[in-house]
This record gives C-alpha cells, sequence and structure tokens, in this order.
C-alpha cells in the first residue's frame, strides 16, 4: 500500500458546498510544491498561496504602501522589491513576522477567495497550497487538509542544497513554524515524503483517488 495515512477527524466529510476545497500544507522543505505539481499535472486546479503573496508583495500598492511604512522605502529600489533586505529585517526578528504577515495574509486570503470563485465554475475540487495553514488559523476555510510530513533532516538537506544556504539559515527559518508533528491529529490526510518521487506519487495517486470518490458523493 502506498505510504499514504488517512486520518478522519470528527466533522463531515459531506460538505454543503458543491467546492471541495482542500488544502495542501507542510513544513519548509517537505515537498508541498512536488506534490502540488503533480497534482496540477492530473488536471486539477492548485492555488499557490506563496505564489500569490509574493505577487501581492511585488504588484499591490496597497500592499507595499504598508511595507514601505513598516520596514523603510529602502525595501523596494526603483519600484522594485529588495528581497534580500526584507528578508533579513523579517527572518531576524519574530514581531516582524508577524507584521509582514498581518499586511499580506488579509490580502492573500481576499485574492484566494477571488480565484476560488473563479475556478469553481469549472471544478469541484480545488486544492489551495498554504504552508502557513495553522499558523495563520485559517484552517476551517478548508474542507479538508492534507499534510505533506518529511523527516527534519531531509527537509534541512533538501533547503541546503535548493536554496544555498547553511544549517544555520536553515534553522532559523524553521523556527517560525510549528512543529509538523503537532499537526498530525489537526488534519485529514497525511502524505509522507522519506522515499523516493514515485512512492511520493504513489501516495498522491491514491489521495486522488479518495477525494474524486469524495466529490461524487458530494454532488
Amino acid at each position: 500500500m502506498p505510504p499514504i495515512y488517512i486520518c478522519i477527524l470528527e466533522k463531515k466529510f459531506l460538505m454543503d458546498s458543491k467546492i471541495i476545497k482542500i488544502g495542501i500544507t507542510g513544513n519548509i522543505g517537505s515537498g508541498k510544491s512536488i506534490v502540488s505539481d503533480y497534482i496540477e499535472k492530473n488536471g486539477y486546479t492548485v492555488l499557490r498561496s506563496d505564489l500569490i503573496a509574493k505577487d501581492l508583495i511585488v504588484n499591490n500598492q496597497s500592499v507595499k504602501r504598508k511595507i514601505v511604512n513598516l520596514f523603510g522605502k529602502e525595501t523596494y529600489l526603483n519600484g522594485k522589491l529588495n528581497t534580500k533586505l526584507l528578508a533579513a529585517k523579517v527572518f531576524n526578528n519574530k514581531k516582524n513576522v508577524k507584521l509582514i504577515n498581518s499586511i499580506v495574509h488579509p490580502a492573500a486570503l481576499r485574492k484566494i477567495d477571488e480565484l476560488i470563485r473563479a475556478e469553481s465554475k469549472n471544478s469541484k475540487i480545488i486544492f489551495i497550497e498554504s504552508a502557513l495553514i495553522f499558523e495563520a488559523k485559517i484552517e476551517k476555510m478548508f474542507d479538508h487538509i492534507v499534510l505533506v510530513y518529511s523527516d527534519k533532516k531531509n527537509r534541512i538537506d533538501r533547503l541546503m542544497k535548493r536554496e544555498n544556504v547553511d544549517i544555520k539559515e536553515v534553522l532559523k527559518r524553521m523556527k517560525y513554524q510549528i512543529d509538523d508533528g503537532k499537526k498530525k491529529n489537526k488534519v485529514d490526510f497525511i502524505i509522507t515524503n522519506n522515499s523516493t518521487i514515485q512512492h511520493l506519487h504513489q501516495s498522491i495517486k491514491f489521495l486522488l483517488r479518495v477525494l474524486g470518490s469524495l466529490s461524487k458523493m458530494n454532488k
């Protein structure tokens, strides 16, 4: 059997809405994006909250003004985001993490809601990838939540290679997320990503079959 564990919590599987909203979460380096990529390639709509947030930070005038007011006009150079400077200010200060989240999260949620409404005309299931579902306390907006779980060592190794950073920088970023062991009892599905890409794909296929059955029951 593929390495996927299904946890059924005390809530209805048949939702009132015809659209089933599935949250995909997992701590940094867990492989959320790989899972989302595979789901997307199988014809499903996946909204990436991280990409939506980045677009808002770069292009949304209201968000940009608020960031400049809090972190200084040097956060944008010639109208372009000074990513390195903003990251240095945010990741080194827990208060600043909360501040930028208070700016970006509400705008991102409004945009996601807008996109869900637009996509709902053609989709029965919509996936929303978000690393901070529990940190942002937005779990109630989803019908079901999938946790992509990977051992800490694997996540550290992936991040060091992907971001070309040292372990100190990786651990600094990790400390702003709730330990994923604490999230396991709060989700409906857990996909483990500690093995090969083939095993991961098997797990996702199994998940999609289960969700496909739920969508048929939800007509």
